[in-house]
Parts: C-alpha cells; structure tokens; sequence
C-alpha cells in the first residue's frame, strides 16, 4: 500500500511539474517576413530631429581648446585602506556613543 500511494504521488508531482513548466515556457508568434518593416512613427522622428538640434547648439566650439584636469597624485593602496579603516572606527565610536532611544 505504501509503494502505490509512493508511487502516485510521485506521478502527480511529475504532472504539476510538467504543467508548471509547460505555462512558463512562452508561446513564440510567427515573425513577420523581413521584408516587413513597422510603420516610422512621425512623432518620434519630429522628437530626434528636435533632441539632435540641441544637442548641436550646446556643444563646445571645437577651436576651443581644452583644458585638461590636473591630475592629482593617486595615494597608495595602504594609504587608502588605512584612511578608510580611520573613518570606520570614527563611525564605529560614533555609534557607540550616541544614546540608544
């Protein structure tokens, strides 16, 4: 008795796994030839050619020349992890010393 009642619910988790699955699984349509292009919405055409036209009037005249940021000299990797380890035990102390509410 134990093997039949094993053995059936087995079958019916297989079955809701394959109807689980199954509903996942998406449905794919039939594309459309390649010869088939989707209409050209004017609206959105009108919208570039605008975005386009400011973006032309806000750029930087190229005789300009540009000047380069100076650079800065990089700290070293333990110089860093030390600076950050510094500021996690301000914060850490911080914690500690505000009054719990």
């Amino acid at each position: 008795m134990r093997r039949l009642v094993a053995w059936t619910a087995g079958v019916v988790g297989v079955a809701a796994l394959a109807r689980l699955l199954a509903r996942r699984r998406p449905r794919h349509a039939p594309s459309p030839p390649a010869s088939v292009q989707p209409p050209v919405d004017d609206h959105a055409e009108a919208l570039r050619r605008k975005l386009d036209e400011t973006r032309g009037t806000e750029s930087p005249e190229p005789d300009e020349p540009v000047t380069p940021e100076p650079e800065t000299p990089k700290e070293s990797l333990e110089e860093r992890r030390a600076r950050v380890h510094a500021k996690a035990q301000e914060a850490i102390e911080a914690m500690h010393e505000e009054p719990l509410s």
